[in-house]
């Protein structure tokens, strides 16, 4: 019979027979692996460590402006399929801005501006416009650049091993095309340095972004606070008759022979199941196991990579598009909030923009009055009506662990869904997905895990 029981003391209590699983933390690919499980009837119970759902998609309350910001600016793609049905396609004008094309601003420190824009024309035609109409690169390396996306479809990436910088090099692109369109490309979507990000993951995304199909290419905004889409899919997976059980963290976890047997919880609780789910980071989930279970030694070579998102409050505007690419600077995008979330509320500020900083490594740790001196500097160069005078505030925040380095020999380290233990399955942006770490990635990893316990208790 299957059961989910909890023990505390001598108290256990038993629900029904149907399938059971217990998912460790309830950050994107928890809750995606608890919507697939719930809406398949298995009966599911999240263990979360904090007070909240999102993981690392987390908001805060701002006093001084009286908004509430995400802990980073969240740019999204139409190549989200999993994300996007997970939270429902009839949400999506609602809650998601999507552009009707991909169109990129990009601003330069050093004074060349540029536009891609694949509005031009229909599907392909209009992504060769927008690549030939880009400024600042010349005509040869414009032609390699679409030279090279013509060939991704046809590269086999499984035995890539390269960096991004000696994969550029080897498919002859040229400087300019590098610092002016891959760089600032693969910075953004792998938070990697170029000559440390691996090949394999960027293949992978170009294959989805511009090769299946055009209409996956698009970026898209949240219209709100990153949590209140989640609330979404709260309601969704407890609809559903799951639970999440919220400041119930895992301390370890209980293995026989080859399979789990519990989760031990920092209450002295003992939650058991049929299957088990870790969506938790790989550091997280190394302190789940014995120092002697060499099986997952490999989680703790994981290395990460910080991005910073600097929120600034201005008495003037910037520029009025949702949000620019920035060439030449450590920033690479600017967002210009007042465009992007909705218009229900009356803002202490007339304007308002985030700042991120990828790949952000040298900036951790550094005062944050010095920060905002940098990055005023840096706006200084790329806005000619903008002095300090017009900063009336700012918060920084720094995500030390956003993503894992998606370098080549992290990208070796990514682990399958399945475990050596039978009963034990590992969702999580950083596993073998084929894709950045993206939210995406995460939710993908949930529904894969979801398949495969799914086919389990078909059987």
């Amino acid at each position: 019979m299957a059961i989910i029981e909890v023990e505390v003391g001598t108290i256990t209590v038993v629900t029904d027979n149907k399938k059971s699983v217990v998912i460790i933390g309830a950050g994107i690919s928890g809750l995606s692996a608890a919507y697939y499980l719930t809406k398949n009837g298995l009966n599911v119970t999240v263990v979360e460590a904090t007070n909240s759902i999102g993981g690392r998609l987390t908001a805060l309350f701002d006093s001084i402006s009286q908004e509430t910001i995400d802990n980073g600016q969240h740019a999204l793609m139409t190549a989200y399929h999993t994300f996007f049905e997970i939270l429902g396609r009839e949400k999506l004008t609602e809650f998601i801005k999507i552009q009707k094309s991909l169109r990129v601003n990009y601003l330069d420190t050093l004074g060349a501006a540029s536009l891609l824009n694949c509005g031009y024309l229909p599907g392909k035609a209009g992504q060769l416009a927008g690549f030939l109409n880009l400024k600042g690169i010349s005509f040869k390396s414009k032609i390699a650049i679409i030279k090279l996306l013509l060939k991704i479809s046809h590269i086999e990436n499984s035995s890539i091993s390269n960096t991004c910088y000696e994969f550029l090099k080897i498919h002859n692109q040229y400087d300019d095309a590098i610092s002016r369109f891959w760089e600032p490309f693969i910075i953004a979507t792998m938070n990697t340095e170029l000559k440390d990000a691996s090949a394999k993951i960027l293949i992978n995304i170009l294959k989805k972004a511009f090769i299946e199909d055009t209409d996956n290419s698009r970026l898209a905004f949240p219209k709100y606070d990153f949590p209140h889409l989640l609330k979404i899919i709260e309601n969704k997976i407890i609809e559903l008759g799951g639970v999440i059980q919220y400041s119930n963290k895992v301390s370890k976890l209980l293995i026989d022979r080859s399979q789990v047997t519990g989760i031990f919880l920092n209450n002295d609780a003992i939650l058991k199941a049929d299957y088990y789910v870790s969506s938790v980071q790989a550091f997280s989930l190394s302190k789940m196991f014995d120092d002697d279970n060499v099986n997952f030694k490999y989680l703790s070579k994981f290395s990460y990579s910080p991005i910073i998102s600097v929120y600034i409050w201005l008495d003037i505007e910037l520029f009025d598009v949702d949000f620019v690419s920035v060439l030449n600077s450590d920033i690479q995008w600017i967002f210009n909030r007042r465009k992007i979330l909705n218009k229900e509320y009356e803002y202490k500020f007339s304007y308002s923009y985030s700042i991120t900083i990828s790949a952000a490594s040298k900036y951790v740790g550094m005062a944050h009055e010095k920060l905002i001196g940098l990055m005023t500097e840096e706006l200084i160069k790329l806005f000619p009506n903008f002095d300090k005078s017009h900063l009336l505030h700012y918060r920084i925040i720094t995500e030390k662990f956003a993503t894992f380095r998606q370098t080549v020999e992290n990208e070796k380290l990514r682990p399958k869904a399945e475990t050596s233990l039978n009963n034990f399955f590992i969702a999580g942006d950083w596993t073998d997905t084929g894709l950045p770490a993206t939210i995406e990635s995460g939710a993908f990893s949930g529904k894969r895990v979801a398949e495969k316990i799914i086919t389990l208790t078909n059987q």
